[in-house]
């Protein structure tokens, strides 16, 4: 066998490794973001509608992360009401928002979005404890995923190079 087919091989191998690293370490910020997020994505409001979107909180310790889009350019406001029923942020903005809060109290948060406009609009929001959002970002969490993604680019590499080591042995 020569020489360039053994580089594609080890370029292969290491592009399978970098792609193995990445998994294991996205399935913990997947599996957080799927337990402590809620999410609604299209949801229809017609001038004056709410659509509601709750999240049973836990741990006070994590910031709320709030992030609301629309489709077009109809206000919106956004209400975040604690298991107390005490009102923690209330804004009115156009387009798309992120906001944050830190939970005081454990129970069911409620964001009430409310289309303010006066044509219809369709929204995506996203609510809880988006993983590396907030003042306590972890850096390693994101690491893993940083070390497979540049482990599948040098796999990617090393086949170029394999890939014109075939060619330039072949014209020999």
């Amino acid at each position: 066998m020569k020489r360039g087919y053994f580089v594609l091989i080890g370029g292969a191998a290491i592009f399978v490794v970098g792609i193995v690293l990445t998994v294991i370490w996205a399935l913990p910020i997947a599996s957080k973001l799927q337990q402590e997020t809620s999410i609604v994505q299209g949801a229809n409001l017609a001038a004056g509608q709410s659509q509601t979107v709750a999240l049973q909180v836990d741990d006070v310790a994590e910031a709320l992360s709030i992030v609301v889009s629309a489709n077009n350019d109809e206000p919106l406001n956004a209400v975040l009401i604690d298991p107390n029923g005490v009102q923690g942020i209330n804004a009115t903005f156009t387009g798309a928002n992120a906001m944050s809060a830190e939970p005081t109290v454990a129970g069911t948060y409620r964001v009430i979005v409310t289309n303010q406009g006066d044509s219809p609009t369709q929204i995506d929001v996203v609510f809880g404890h988006i993983p590396g959002v907030g003042s306590d970002v972890d850096g390693s969490m994101f690491a893993g995923i940083a070390a497979g993604a540049a482990t599948v680019v040098a796999g990617l590499v090393v086949m170029i190079v394999g890939v014109v080591i075939v060619v330039i042995d072949r014209r020999k």
